[in-house]
């Protein structure tokens, strides 16, 4: 194992100084003092860039980790600004669990990886091994040093030990999970978000005076245990690491790491076998674009209500909770009331998180739109116009499962909270809901058609639709320093969405031909 990590590390820094010399010799006074291969030759040059990588990545390293507890400070000052303690160990725990799911090592990517296994032929188990046990290692001692500076008292140690044997649990959870469906969980986006915001709800627990106590990791770290053994043996027997790293570090993925993301959503919306047959009743009576836009729907099912299904069931349990919590303890009445009644401009970014515009708009081009494209009929301007009225109809539904889920549930939260004298609230906020998830729906089809960002190897490629993306983040996150009445709120959000529509239908018709094309 040591000869493993002495290998590897030579590797990577070897990659790092050629790397290093690359990009200095790039700059045009430098290429002019280093003419040649020279640097490359000179010991003395290869000695300092060493170090210096050596310095960068330890530096690098103390400030993440430095940064990450920084943040659990911040966080349980705000929450629990009389007892830090409680505050820290409790969102330390809640940040590890997510870790524990989402920050796994072994089916990442890396040029380290790929320089290795793929090109050096590096046995894989071995070098999995070797990188797993090394990186466990310097977080358990980095945590326990961190946390013991906040918090001087052996008894932070329960808790980087539960980060240790979580960690293996992890990564195993991860492996499994890969097998089944050939995608990390990081890139499992649905599962991702149903996680981050259980998560961020049991980080406001200390707020209701609960918190997760040494005692219980204490006790959590006695079930880990035999369970963390139990993953690292299934972790071992796991014969084709070779053949999973070759798979993830292909050489795009490996040295364009940036661009791992788009290749795990690709296998997100790559259609199954069984989901190519399509039962022919669905199909009876339909014609021209509203048969094409059936065939694409029945066949992507899955893909696209697998996400709606999701977000609709985290709706239902976390209305269903606040409704329980507002029966058993009164004193949280008057804010979820006040909450309701003039904060409702909230629900514009929980909208925006909710719908799956972008995972959709990826779908119709990765199975459908890239091979279209090809044809001039298919970028005719009434072409484009009648299939983006199906597909605005298809997404809208889709969205509205977990909308529905809202507009039902918030006026029986209202209710429960202590109601309101305004009548009408009970009707504009369902409305509202609806209308907000019909513009986000009519939004993400407009910038797909407007600035197609994907190119033939179906990597995003273009600067504006992201910027619009973020863009369209910012702005919905800017209103929830809005106050206004919650019904004419509402009704500002239907007018809009009737108004975006409309300018949505014209603008498509006229600049989509010119616009919707392969990169």
């Amino acid at each position: 194992m040591i000869n493993i990590l002495k290998m590897s590390f030579k590797i990577d820094i070897t990659y790092a100084i050629n790397s290093f010399i690359y990009n200095i010799k790039r700059f045009p006074i430098l290429k002019d003092l280093f003419p040649g291969n020279g640097l490359y030759k000179s010991e003395r040059a290869k000695a300092f860039v060493r170090i210096l990588a050596l310095i960068l990545s330890t530096a690098r390293m103390i400030a993440f980790k430095v940064l990450y507890f920084w943040i659990i400070y911040l966080i349980a000052s705000a929450l629990t600004p009389k007892d830090i303690t409680t505050g820290i160990l409790h969102i330390y725990f809640i940040f590890t669990i997510f870790g524990i799911f989402f920050n796994n090592k072994v089916l990442t990517t890396s040029t380290k990886k790929y320089f290795s296994i793929v090109l050096f032929n590096m046995n894989a188990k071995q070098f999995m091994r070797a990188t797993l046990w090394t990186e466990a290692l310097i977080n358990l001692i980095t945590h326990s040093i961190c946390l013991l500076f906040l918090i001087p008292n052996p008894i932070v140690l329960l808790f980087t030990t539960f980060g240790f044997l979580g960690r293996l649990i992890g990564e195993r959870l991860n492996l499994l999970h890969y097998n089944k469906y050939k995608i990390a969980l990081t890139y499992n986006y649905p599962l991702y978000w149903t996680i981050l915001i259980i998560s961020f709800g049991i980080c406001l627990l200390p707020l209701l005076k609960i918190a997760i106590t040494p005692i219980v990791v204490g006790i959590i770290d006695i079930i880990f245990l035999p369970l963390a053994i139990i993953s690292y043996i299934g972790l071992m027997k796991i014969n084709n690491y070779k053949l999973i790293y070759k798979r993830l570090n292909t050489k795009v993925a490996a040295l364009n790491s940036n661009q791992a993301k788009d290749y795990s959503r690709q296998a997100m919306v790559d259609i199954k076998d069984k989901d190519k047959k399509i039962d022919e009743r669905k199909l009876k009576g339909k014609k021209g674009y509203d048969l094409f836009n059936t065939i694409f729907f029945e066949r992507h099912k899955e893909i696209l209500l697998r996400s709606a299904k999701w977000f609709a069931t985290i709706a239902f349990f976390v209305i269903l909770g606040l409704g329980i919590l507002t029966l058993i303890m009164p004193e949280m009445k008057p804010k979820l009331n006040d909450f309701l009644l003039n904060n409702i401009s909230w629900f514009v970014i929980i909208m925006y998180f909710i719908n799956r515009g972008s995972i959709i708009t990826q779908a119709m081009f990765y199975n459908c739109d890239h091979s279209m494209l090809t044809f001039n009929f298919y970028r005719n301007p009434k072409v484009i116009l009648n299939v983006f009225k199906t597909r605005v109809l298809t997404v809208s539904k889709v969205n509205l499962i977990p909308a529905l889920i809202l507009a039902i549930g918030i006026p029986i939260l209202l209710y429960l909270s202590g109601g309101t004298t305004n009548i009408l609230d009970y009707i504009s906020i369902p409305i509202f809901i609806i209308a907000l998830s019909t513009f986000f729906s009519i939004h993400y089809l407009v910038i797909y058609y407007l600035f197609q960002p994907y190119d033939k190897n179906m990597a995003m490629k273009s600067v504006t639709y992201s910027l619009i993306s973020a863009g369209t983040y910012l702005l919905a996150y800017a209103f929830t320093d809005f106050r206004m009445s919650t019904t004419a709120f509402s009704l500002l959000a239907i007018l809009a969405t009737v108004l975006y529509s409309v300018i949505a239908l014209v603008v498509v018709y006229k600049k989509a031909p010119v616009t919707f094309k392969i990169k």
